[in-house]
């Protein structure tokens, strides 16, 4: 049985990019500019189901208003948005290069916009050559966007050209090159892509600067990636601020990494008395209680996890409260939460695995 945890990144960098599709980015106002005519129903419609992230009814909704109302440009680029957020990513791309199609020869704020959303379209469809040539579009009009010499690196490392992918990433820490968010961001890139010495390369040669001016806590977050626990350890104690749930997670995450799951959920449990609201850590509070077999600590954690307004962390929760409701040998309920889970997230294979499992079990009365 698996939880779905985030052991990978600590205090990931928030990019400009999108790298999942989210209600706010969405609900930008650039899908209404430019177009200088008045909504008609069908899309009207259409934009409320994708701020509703009712993914199909916006897509069928654009279709409609593309064949019955006007084709628009802007409902193109809706188009190719409910698209990608429902997984069809080749559909996706064609609509948002009709949208492109549409543009009038001056190059304007959303035509980038669509481009970074066709350069998305290719990665998830897997066509990292057709993406890295639409970001090299992008910085050869604008030679300082670093969110596409980023997107573009990703794509070199994903095609092994792990040189070209070195000279976008330096394009983009040059100026900003003390920011820890960022080199940490890289490293996991690079080992995510396959190249494991590489990115261990790539923290240490930070790490050995003396020229650097790096703060406990940094360190202790770039020890942790190296899987240095102890060094992580040291430094994180040293940098501990009990009011900050990134500084608890990661010394706890590093606490967990070393099996010491008590004192762990002993740092989770004291920062939500002083704090609370913290999805993320009550998520983590309820894996450690969930490995020290105490189901009913982790049932409450992941259920206040839930309450919360936090649309970032409810897949995992609601994941980890159905696998719990199992453990606690409530299959019905269990039953209930992973069905109810698969409508959210149909295509998530562990869930379906646990779906099937669970359908041949039943809760003893």
């Amino acid at each position: 049985m698996l939880f779905h945890v985030r052991y990978a990144k600590i205090n990931s960098m928030k990019k400009k990019l999108l790298t999942i599709i989210t209600t706010a980015f969405v609900a930008s106002a650039t899908l209404l500019s430019g177009c200088g005519k008045k909504p008609t129903m069908y899309y009207d419609t259409a934009y409320a189901y994708l701020l509703n992230n009712q993914y199909p009814e916006a897509r069928d909704n654009f279709l409609k208003s593309l064949a019955e109302e006007d084709d628009r440009k802007d409902a193109y680029r809706g188009l190719g948005i409910a698209y990608i957020a429902n997984g069809e990513y080749d559909e996706g791309a064609a609509a948002l290069i009709k949208a492109l199609e549409k543009s009038n020869g001056r190059i304007k704020e959303v035509d980038y916009d669509i481009n970074y959303y066709l350069g998305y379209a290719y990665e998830k469809a897997g066509k990292y050559q057709e993406a890295a040539d639409v970001y090299t579009a992008i910085v050869n009009l604008r030679p300082k966007d670093t969110d596409a010499y980023y997107r573009r690196a990703l794509c070199r490392l994903k095609t092994e050209d792990k040189t070209g992918a070195d000279t976008d990433f330096a394009k983009v820490t040059a100026g900003d090159n003390d920011n820890y968010d960022l080199h940490i961001d890289i490293f996991y890139s690079i080992l995510n892509a396959g190249f494991e010495a590489e990115a261990d390369a790539y923290l240490k040669a930070i790490l050995e600067d003396g020229n650097r001016k790096i703060s406990d806590y940094d360190r202790g977050r770039m020890h942790y990636c190296l899987g240095d626990y102890s060094n992580a350890r040291v430094y994180l104690e040293k940098a501990k601020v009990d009011t900050d749930p990134e500084s608890i997670l990661v010394l706890g995450k590093t606490y967990e990494a070393m099996s010491d799951y008590s004192y762990a959920a002993s740092l989770y449990a004291a920062y939500l008395e002083k704090k609370g609201n913290n999805a993320a850590v009550y998520n983590q509070l309820g894996v450690c209680r969930w490995k020290l077999n105490d189901y009913e600590g982790a049932l409450s954690a992941f259920s206040f996890g839930l309450k919360l307004d936090a649309p970032e962390w409810e897949k995992e929760l609601l994941y980890n409260e159905a696998v719990t409701y199992e453990y606690l040998l409530d299959f019905d309920t269990a039953r209930e939460k992973m069905e109810a889970y698969l409508e959210k997230y149909p295509k998530d294979e562990a869930a379906q695995h646990e779906a099937l499992f669970l359908a041949t079990r039943h809760t003893r009365q």
